[in-house]
């Protein structure tokens, strides 16, 4: 197997699809299109043959019906003629005509030589029609016991399904529907079937086109793995270098989430079909219980949180390819914070409202967690400045310690978000609980006011994040900082899966972006920004759970193509029992490339060809001695209903054994019974007459 552009061609296993449709060939447009027209082609080469099988069958289908519609009706005259004989010989008894008497409409011939039947010629066909009690004849004037059924000659002069339906369509043509006679049911059965049969060869000449499938292709790097900078380069260096590397991969991650985890805009600069699932789905839930340990940390209410779910998801929407992938779930749920004291306090002794948020301490013995001075909007900069703390799964390693009371649920980790607005003037006032502004603010030569924050404190967002890594049926999960469970394996695809979870959070989606990565950054334009909604916090909670979860697509690709090796300074930290295992199992699309089902590539040109040889004459196999016009397929066909109804004959001999058994083992149980009751009766009677 070849690479090309990132990706190998040629035969590889898709694991995610049905059995049939596993197994593909990756290749250029042209030869996908030369492959779906060979198939094409050979499906429509079967047609006469299709026909010439389907009339076989047919004309022995009709043959089959027609013995034993002669069969019965056989039966049934000889039942008949039995009854009319013994009603015939009681009314002889009755009376008997004399000798000289004659039946008065008796037909009698004048001359002794003429035989007593009389022929008569049918205008419509030329066709003699005899009168005779002994030799009825068809409505069409042909023999039944001679000639077969029209439409039988029809279809057997036929050379395909359009010259049988011609055959039949001729005469109302020629003569007109009046002089027309109404088609027979067997007239009427050939059509439907083979009219069956045109559209189905059609409709299989259309699909023929449907073995070409996606664009969908494994990796093709052989540099997978893990890749950071090297700390021998100096501490500061390697900090700004991944600092800067990470900062360009959640920008990535934001622009690809806001363009295709919506709308997937076809004018984006970029493409939203470069992954092997253009996004990861989720569902939202709105007025949720609030997250922490303690509700009144909660700004709107008990029941005011958001939260983002994606479900089980399986590894394979991220494109990893392997018999059996984990399963993931992320969740996020976020809540504005309340504000009111003690958790944010006016420094008494400051002369520029100086406030200090108390949500937590950090690790240099600071006892809140952040602090402003001054008034943001006074300072002319039209923008939204957003700084972040979080604590991650190991409290132990963070600056943050968050409160007990803001503490999240086990296994969690949790962002907290600053948001400041500067001089920035609102079109309509915003009651957003971030992004608030309602103070209004008049100028000359305008009638409405524009609104602005005269609020100097900062605005508090808080996010959960919850990431599980699930076994493949789902039923065992486990937090990333936790070992794998002992009875679940370790493949490649679980490495993979479990490295590109690391970094999908929300403190990841923006922290090295802060105000920039936020969606009201977008609505100014100069001082002025466009109206936002009572509850943009939500949207853009919602943006950054989607940047995260483009994140893991990303950092998939990454790990499995060690897009991180060409930066300079970077070394592989791949742990031993994954190197080198990462390799070709995630998959891509590409561009001006097609897979074609290589089920669908050989089966159907086999099957043409196994139609082709079902239509020969059984006499073309040498030492063959059979009629004229037998072909393979009814040789077959008559070994198979031989076949079958010895089976249903077996069967029901089976059933009649089993029952007699049954019945004789039932007749036996009684008898024995009975003989027993009787036995008892007389030793009874016997000791009574003892005592007398």
């Amino acid at each position: 197997m070849a690479a090309a552009d990132g990706a190998k061609w040629g035969l590889w296993r898709d694991y995610s699809r049905r059995p049939i449709d596993q197994y593909q060939i990756l290749a250029t447009d042209f030869w996908s299109q030369w492959m779906t027209a060979f198939v094409a082609v050979c499906l429509t080469l079967t047609t006469p043959y299709v026909f010439k099988i389907a009339r076989s069958f047919l004309v022995g289908g009709f043959g089959i019906l027609a013995t034993a519609g002669k069969a019965w009706s056989s039966a049934h005259a000889s039942g008949s003629s039995i009854e009319r004989q013994h009603l015939l010989a009681s009314e002889d008894e009755v009376a008997q005509p004399s000798a000289t008497e004659q039946p008065a409409d008796a037909s009698t011939s004048k001359d002794p030589g003429v035989s007593t039947t009389s022929d008569s010629t049918n205008p419509s066909t030329g066709a003699t029609v005899q009168s005779s009690q002994g030799r009825p004849k068809s409505a069409h004037g042909v023999s039944s016991r001679g000639s077969q059924n029209p439409a039988i000659e029809n279809l057997l002069v036929s050379s395909d399904s359009r010259d049988t339906v011609w055959q039949y369509v001729k005469p109302l043509l020629q003569r007109g529907a009046r002089e027309f006679r109404a088609p027979s049911k067997t007239m009427i059965v050939i059509a439907t079937v083979l009219f069956g049969l045109f559209v189905a060869q059609a409709v299989a000449g259309v699909f023929s086109a449907k073995i070409a499938s996606d664009n969908a292709g494994l990796s093709s790097s052989p540099y997978c793995g893990l890749y950071e900078y090297d700390d021998a380069a100096g501490e500061d260096e390697a900090y700004r270098q991944d600092v800067l590397n990470n900062r360009n991969k959640e920008a990535r991650a934001s622009q690809y989430a806001r363009t295709c985890y919506d709308s997937g805009d076809s004018s984006a600069p970029f493409s939203c079909n470069m992954f092997y699932n253009q996004s990861i789905a989720y569902k939202t839930l709105t007025d949720q219980r609030c997250p922490f340990a303690s509700s009144d940390m909660c700004s709107q209410g008990l029941y005011s949180a958001i939260i983002f779910d994606t479900g089980l998801v399986d590894a394979s929407i991220i494109g990893i390819n392997a018999p059996a992938t984990p399963k993931f779930r992320r969740q996020t749920t976020c809540s504005p914070l309340n504000m009111s004291e003690p958790y944010v306090q006016l420094v008494a002794s400051s002369t520029n409202d100086t406030y200090r948020y108390h949500y937590g301490s950090k690790k240099d013995s600071t006892a809140y967690t952040f602090e402003t001075s001054g008034r943001p909007f006074q300072w002319l900069a039209p923008v939204y400045a957003a700084s972040t703390y979080f604590s991650s799964l190991y409290p132990s390693d963070d600056l943050w310690q968050p409160l007990p009371s803001l503490n999240p649920p086990a296994d969690s980790t949790l962002t907290i978000i600053f948001v400041s607005s500067m001089h920035i003037y609102h079109t309509k006032p915003s009651l957003d609980p971030i992004f608030h502004a309602t103070e209004p603010r008049y100028f000359d030569g305008y009638r409405d006011p524009y609104y602005y924050n005269s609020d100097p404190r900062a605005r508090v967002l808080a996010c959960v994040d919850k990431t599980e890594l699930c076994s493949p049926d789902g039923k065992t999960c486990w937090p990333p900082s936790a070992p794998t469970p002992r009875h679940s394996p370790s493949p490649p695809s679980y490495w993979l899966t479990d490295w590109s979870l690391r970094d999908s959070n929300i403190y990841s989606s923006l922290n090295l972006r802060q105000g920039a990565a936020l969606l009201a950054q977008e609505s100014i334009s100069q001082f002025i920004s466009f109206p936002l909604g009572s509850k943009h916090w939500q949207s853009e909670a919602s943006q950054l759970f989607s940047t995260s979860l483009a994140r893991i697509q990303y950092d998939a690709w990454d790990i499995a193509t060690g897009a991180d090796r060409e930066k300079p300074g970077y070394v592989e930290i791949t742990p031993d029992e994954a190197k080198g295992r990462l390799c070709g199992i995630v998959k891509t699309k590409r561009e001006n490339y097609t897979n074609v089902n290589l089920f669908a590539f050989i089966g159907l040109p086999c099957l043409a060809f196994t139609i082709f040889v079902l239509s020969w004459d059984i006499r073309t196999f040498p030492g063959v001695d059979a009629p004229k016009g037998v072909m393979v397929a009814d040789v077959i066909a008559r070994w198979t209903v031989n076949m079958l109804a010895k089976i249903i004959v077996g069967l029901c001999r089976l059933i009649v054994f089993v029952f007699r058994t049954a019945v004789d083992f039932l007749k036996r149980k009684i008898h024995r019974r009975r003989g027993g009751s009787r036995g008892t009766e007389n030793a009874g009677n016997g000791t009574g007459d003892g005592a007398v």
